[in-house]
């Protein structure tokens, strides 16, 4: 369950603070909702 919380705050979650990206996407993870979707299907 803590993993899960872990992806969904760093892969799916937009932050205001970083002009609402996720951190995911600031770190340079290239990804798009197709990707997003199946990761959190898969975990």
């Amino acid at each position: 369950l803590v993993y899960l919380f872990i992806f969904h705050y760093n892969f799916i979650r937009p932050h205001g603070s970083l002009n609402n990206y996720t951190p995911a996407k600031v770190a340079g993870f290239a990804s798009n909702s197709l990707d997003k979707n199946s990761w959190f299907s898969a975990a």
